[in-house]
């Protein structure tokens, strides 16, 4: 299984609705740089609902989390890009959000599969299961 590190370059998030305790739903648009199997920049898009906790918690916050990933770049040398579906849970600072494939172009065009996060003091990771 091949990985990447990557390092979050952006991060705006803000609530879809302020006047609407009812419907705590915030969107977040991020930006990641990858290196490793997987070189090149992906754009995020995240709505989150936060659990007994809010945005202004940090890392100390939890909340269900949705988006799709957008990557440009190179996989194992081959160039391209895919886009992918996450669902999943932020905790306290560690992202449990598996992605999988469901669109491809160029040399990617025929890749697919899933990844996962994993977070550590030193970097951030994805392990990768393409075919």
């Amino acid at each position: 299984m091949e990985q990447a590190s990557f390092t979050v370059s952006s991060w705006q998030e803000q609530p879809i609705d302020n006047l609407n305790e009812n419907f705590p739903v915030n969107q977040a648009s991020a930006t990641y740089q990858l290196s490793g199997a997987l070189s090149g920049t992906a754009s995020v898009e995240y709505l989150m609902t936060y659990q007994g906790s809010s945005m202004a918690d940090g890392l100390e916050a939890v909340a269900q989390v949705v988006g799709f990933l957008h990557f440009e770049g190179t996989y194992l040398g081959k160039k391209g890009t895919f886009t992918a579906c996450e669902k999943g849970t932020f905790t306290q600072g560690l992202l449990d959000c598996p992605g999988e494939l469901f669109q491809a172009s160029g040399e990617l065009a025929s890749l697919s599969g899933r990844y996962t996060y994993e977070f550590s003091q030193e970097e951030a990771l994805l392990h990768l299961d393409f075919v």
